[in-house]
């Protein structure tokens, strides 16, 4: 099925914004705006010949059921030409580089069984392998000529502005993207998702990726990026938040939580139950800037 690209509530010029030329297929549409050119780009599911090209560059040959390889969202800023991106394929390259220890209960095991002949055949040891997909990806960031380059975020104070997001200013430009999702086998479920919109005055995104196998626990990684337009002397600062959660069911059956597949059965209620426990059950919190 294909996807269309994102929609604008409000007519853009009407707040000093203009529309992006828009894909010839409709999957890409962008907006400039105060020193900005935002686009979003959906995708169908990828084709046997570019999950043959990820299998060969990621080594691998186990990949979500549904990959949605060319969709993503990148964020410029023009006047320094640095981008700030989120795609499929980084995603996964995350997931490769820093696998977590897989989950050991009995359906993985079952299910590692199953591809045995295929791990061994590409030397994988059972143990590094995380059939969940889960990725500490945080986005990537450029500038152009150059490779991506995770180490302009420096640790801030500064925080996103949650009051300005809350206000009921009209929205230019808005889209929900699915990067990649599985059914585990029909052991649980994972996604990797972006929300993202634009205000006249400012830009926010949210990636999340979202766990849950059955009865047994349930992760969600969360990564803001905020930026405000027209700061203080002129400079242009965005804001990173990174935050993961995790949960056993059985810990979450403990603290009298309900803790069945339906209380869990999509990454909101996933996200709202860790808001309402936090900061328990929180294995990272960061808060980074980049200052262009």
């Amino acid at each position: 099925m294909m996807h269309r690209g994102g929609v604008f509530p409000t007519t853009p010029r009407s707040e000093g914004g203009e529309r992006m030329p828009e894909s010839d297929d409709g999957q890409e549409r962008g907006l400039r705006i105060k020193g900005w050119e935002i686009t979003s780009r959906h995708s169908s599911i990828a084709s046997a010949e570019t999950i043959m090209n990820y299998e060969q560059q990621l080594q691998t040959r186990f990949l979500p059921e549904l990959l949605f390889s060319d969709a993503g969202i990148d964020l410029k800023h023009t006047g320094s030409n640095v981008h700030f991106c989120f795609s499929a394929f980084e995603a996964l390259k995350a997931w490769k580089l820093h696998p977590l220890p897989p989950i050991q209960v009995k359906v993985s095991k079952d299910w590692q069984q199953s591809r045995m002949s295929d791990i061994n055949e590409l030397g994988v040891k059972v143990l590094d392998y995380d059939w969940t997909f889960t990725t500490p990806y945080a986005g990537h960031v450029f500038r152009e000529g150059c490779p991506p380059e995770d180490s302009c975020w420096r640790d801030t104070q500064h925080g996103i502005d949650r009051e300005m997001l809350m206000r009921k200013d009209p929205i230019l430009f808005y889209d929900e993207i699915d990067l990649y999702e599985s059914e585990l086998d029909d052991h649980g479920e994972c996604k990797l998702t972006i929300k993202m919109r634009v205000m006249a005055s400012c830009w926010y995104v949210l990636m999340r990726y979202w766990l849950r196998v059955d009865n047994v626990l349930i992760r969600c990684n969360d990564t803001r990026l905020f930026c405000a337009f027209n700061q203080a002397n002129g400079t242009t600062r965005v804001i990173r938040e990174v935050k993961h959660c995790e949960s056993s069911l059985e810990q979450v059956t403990k603290m009298g939580f309900d803790a069945s597949i339906t209380a869990h059965s999509n990454p909101d209620l996933t996200a709202q139950f860790f808001e309402s426990m936090a900061p328990s059950g929180m294995s990272v919190f960061k808060l980074q800037e980049v200052v262009l």
